[in-house]
């Protein structure tokens, strides 16, 4: 037997042959298509980002990110040559972009007269320039019987071979002559081509959206709300929607009801009516006036900038056809630099996005200054609860700013402020075991009768400690209360950690004797009386930071809200003063921030450029912009 010897091969034990097979043609198919379309998006992307001037943020092996405002509408008109425009039959009126106290023909169109009418002011006035778009629609003038048997008499007379040579030497322009004013124009005959309307208008609203989506393909909105990147997290009121889902009723949150105590006003019976014909009044108005009014008001911006231009300032006008921007009456911005990104008056306010119009939102904004009955809300104004629930959550944060804006230090030198503590739980239908839900604060300036709640979450029994849990509990009062003031207080909060705190005058009474003039009587029976009242039968279903809310609100109305007038009034004014604030994030972003962390004390400023600090033309007046 003879063996055969094979080279000793070091490390390895086992041979495998393989063959590569090659992919079949279905294969090639799939991976060549998917190549393919990876290229046209990649290459559609860099097209996209060169149009819109975005840049790119992020350059991985995998992945590219690039940040963008949007495709501005009307792009693709822009970039078609003058002569492929002109064979557009112009209607004629104005130029596109004439402002409402001239015009550039000796005779102006019954349209164009109608706008210089309304925009007629006294002498001695600087009005906000007002631009007119001309109307795209075929029927917009009325011309009266007479001219038009007098056209169709001149039709038969006049021969057609004339009429086309003429219209053939309006579309076919000379090429030997090079006019310097075509770039110029150009802008404005895509303006009139755009088509704008509010819904695809910046900020505009979406009353009517589905209809529109299907005759035409809206810009996408380029404001976008930063509270969805905490998806993960369960939001504020989770609870409330599972709990409407399974009841079929309307949500707990809008059955609490925050009404203000501390100072009886006599004028409270007679302020209603008084109220429901001042907002009546205003709802009568025709859009145009109606926007007007929104605009002194505050509740919409009386200046705007371009989105792109950070520094330009946008042109209010008024589209000759108001069907396009019909809750407005026609109003919209405009501007120079970009001429066919049409910016709608409700960008930046509570009214941007609103699936209903503005006059619906102010007679809710009513409705909630009146604390209505909600059902009754629901059947009169037409909107369901989960469109209130939120708008009402969104007042609830007006609040909220409005108390980190203007609220004080309370207190001060040899000035007495009351502390008090309770506890808000539930208790098993036999009543034996109790469960503390929130735990309360309350602060009271007796004397300006000014208030602060907040609820605080109960230390787990693992966790409870008399000093840490008043640590907790006492941690606002930094913020709230001067150091030098003498807080009155009772047995059951620590004095050690008000002393540690940095409140040296502390005079504690026990409960048995609140009748003294040093007590704490007057927070403590608001603290058992006034706030569990509130959350009766909804305090198991409500989220601490919905709790909040609440007791914000209920701070304000003790504040700014005695009477239905007071408060109609001082709710319109805090919130034209955070529609006045410029920031880059919009309005109702910042409020459902808010809402999300009303314990948080806001200082919310400006972080864009303002308008008066861009440096105008010389001599030239400022702006009137009272309308």
């Amino acid at each position: 037997m003879s063996k055969t010897k094979m080279a000793p091969v070091a490390g390895v034990t086992l041979h495998l042959e393989c063959w590569r097979d090659e992919l079949s043609p279905a294969q090639t198919a799939a991976y060549e298509k998917a190549e393919k379309e990876h290229h046209e998006v990649r290459n559609k992307l860099k097209e996209i980002v060169q149009e819109t001037g975005g840049k790119n943020i992020f350059a991985g092996q995998v992945f590219t990110a690039y940040q963008v405002l949007g495709p501005v509408p009307g792009l693709e008109q822009i970039s078609k040559p003058v002569t492929a425009l002109s064979r557009k039959k112009m209607p004629s009126m104005p130029p596109a972009l004439a402002p409402l106290g001239s015009s550039s023909s000796p005779e102006p169109s019954a349209s164009f007269r109608r706008r210089s009418r309304k925009a007629d002011s006294p002498a001695g006035e600087n009005p906000e320039p007002v631009v007119d778009i001309a109307s795209d629609d075929p029927d917009e003038d009325y011309i009266p019987l007479a001219k038009r048997m007098k056209q169709k008499a001149k039709e038969k007379t006049t021969p057609v071979p004339a009429k086309k040579t003429r219209e053939e030497k309006v579309k076919t322009p000379d090429p030997k002559i090079k006019s310097p004013k075509t770039p110029g124009l150009t802008p404005k005959v895509a303006a009139i081509s755009v088509r704008p309307t509010e819904f695809n208008s910046i900020g505009g609203l979406q009353v009517g959206a589905e209809k529109d989506k299907k005759r035409s393909a809206a810009e996408p909105s380029a404001v976008v709300d930063l509270t969805k990147d905490d998806s993960g997290k369960p939001t504020a009121d989770s609870r409330e929607i599972s709990f409407s889902k399974i009841q079929g009723k309307t949500f707990p949150s809008l059955v609490v009801l925050a009404r203000p105590s501390l100072r009886v006003v006599d004028k409270a019976v007679t302020d209603r009516p008084q109220l429901d014909a001042k907002v009546k009044n205003v709802l009568v108005h025709p859009a145009p006036k109606f926007t007007e009014w929104l605009i002194q008001q505050g509740l919409i911006k009386s200046e705007q900038t371009c989105q792109i231009h950070n520094d330009k300032p946008l042109k209010l006008g008024m589209y000759s056809d108001t069907s396009k921007f019909p809750y407005s009456g026609g109003y919209f911005w405009i501007s120079d630099c970009c001429p066919t990104r049409f910016t709608s008056v409700f960008h930046g306010s509570l009214f941007e996005g609103s699936p209903h119009p503005p006059s619906v939102i102010l007679k809710l904004i009513y409705h909630w200054a009146c604390q209505t009955n909600v059902s009754n809300v629901v059947n009169w104004v037409k909107v369901d609860n989960m469109y209130l629930k939120g708008l009402y959550t969104l007042l609830r944060s007006v609040c909220t700013l409005a108390l980190c804006r203007h609220m004080k230090l309370l207190g001060g030198p040899k000035k007495s402020i009351e502390i008090g503590v309770i506890s808000l739980g539930t208790t098993t239908q036999d009543g034996q075991q109790r469960q503390v839900k929130v735990e309360v604060l309350g602060v009271l300036d007796p004397e300006a009768k000014i208030l602060r709640l907040r609820a605080v979450e109960p230390l787990l029994d693992a966790e409870k400690s008399y000093k840490k849990r008043f640590s907790k509990i006492l941690e606002p009062l930094s913020d709230w209360v001067h150091k030098d003031s003498v807080i009155l207080t009772d047995l059951t909060v620590d004095k050690g950690t008000l002393n540690s705190m940095g409140y040296k005058t502390v005079i504690q009474v026990p409960g048995s004797e609140q009748t003294l003039k040093n007590s704490n009587a007057n927070i403590m029976d608001y603290l058992r009386r006034i706030v569990p009242r509130m959350f009766q039968n909804t305090l198991s279903l409500l989220s601490r930071q919905i709790i909040q809310q609440f007791l914000n609100e209920l701070v304000w109305r003790e504040l700014y809200g005695n009477s239905p007038g007071t408060t109609f009034d001082n709710i319109v004014k805090h919130l034209s003063e955070e529609a006045k604030i410029e920031t880059k994030e919009s309005l109702t972003t910042r409020l459902h921030k808010a809402a999300a962390d009303p314990f948080k004390q806001w200082e919310i400023v400006s972080d864009m450029p303002a308008l008066g600090k861009v440096p105008g033309k010389r001599g030239r007046k400022p702006k009137d912009q009272s309308l």
